[in-house]
């Protein structure tokens, strides 16, 4: 008997919940219920199949009382959560429901696209599989990006990992102006704040004469390690993130992690990953509605 009903955010079994997702196939973190609230407080609803067997968090934003599927910033795939053996003939149902609400926009994760084909958009992510040695990693790099690690950071300057994300935040803030400030700032601020807590992040950061130059932040997803964001001094010439990917990659390989850069279509932005190897990969984004 197949059970799918709509609960709130006020009337989930966290307990329950957790469990469902850290069991799933396809965990992400972006569907722990603690990142949800740091993104959209109270504002989510979530598909759940019978007893917490799969779930299926929706995200809203809330016009005239009027409830609109949206994806957050800061929150790349959501979907359908579950354990192995999973129908393609179940995961339809949770398509059909999602269907019936007004989607500004929805992303399904890459295992769901990839199994179940579902309705909407390719999205481009990228992601590295870390399980081999640097030499073998370092030979495959494009020209110029092996020619950038060769030379080398600059003798004054040094790389620096920590688990607070305050220079990244200050960086951002000091150089991307045009970044709706109130609203993409302060949400970042609470999920940075909300990681550190649940020691899920680590923050990469270039200094000279302690001056934060280039930092990224980067987020744990069991197998993954996340960029989900990066920043850099608009003065500085030297390509920082360079150097801070090549940082993060020497210290997890030969490991089951995979380095997810949540991939672009930004062609400069893909062609930067792309010039490590990076694979791409495809999610599905619904819609029903012209934003």
């Amino acid at each position: 008997f197949l059970m799918i009903k709509r609960i709130t955010r006020k009337k989930l079994d966290v307990e329950k919940y957790t469990n469902c997702l850290n069991t799933a196939t396809n965990y992400r973190i972006y569907a722990e219920y603690w990142y949800l609230d740091a993104l959209v407080g109270d504002n989510w609803d979530c598909y759940i199949l019978n007893d917490y067997e799969a779930i299926m968090p929706l995200p809203y934003t809330k016009k005239l009382g009027i409830k609109f599927i949206t994806q957050p910033i800061y929150c790349q795939q959501l979907g359908v959560f579950h354990g192995q053996n999973f129908s393609r003939n179940n995961f339809q149902k949770f398509e059909k429901k999602l269907h019936r609400n007004l989607v500004r926009g929805y992303s399904f994760n890459e295992e769901n696209t990839e199994m179940y084909e579902p309705k909407g958009t390719s999205k481009v992510n990228q992601i590295l599989k870390l399980n081999t040695d640097y030499q073998s990693f370092f030979s495959k790099l494009r020209k110029n990006r092996k020619q950038e690690i060769k030379i080398g950071l600059p003798d004054d300057y040094k790389i620096i990992e920590n688990k607070h994300g305050l220079n990244f935040i200050e960086l951002l803030e000091n150089n991307y102006k045009n970044i709706e400030k109130d609203l993409q700032i302060n949400k970042l601020k609470k999920l940075v704040n909300r990681l550190q807590k649940n020691e899920k992040s680590i923050t990469i950061s270039i200094l000279v004469n302690e001056k934060t130059i280039g930092s990224s932040f980067y987020i744990f997803s069991n197998q993954r390690i996340i960029q989900l964001c990066n920043a850099k001094d608009n003065n500085t010439k030297l390509n920082t993130n360079t150097f801070i990917v090549d940082f993060i990659i020497k210290k997890n390989l030969q490991s089951e992690l995979i380095l997810d850069f949540e991939g672009s279509s930004l062609k400069g932005v893909n062609e930067f990953n792309t010039s490590f190897r990076a694979e791409t990969k495809f999610f599905t984004v619904y819609k029903n509605l012209k934003l």
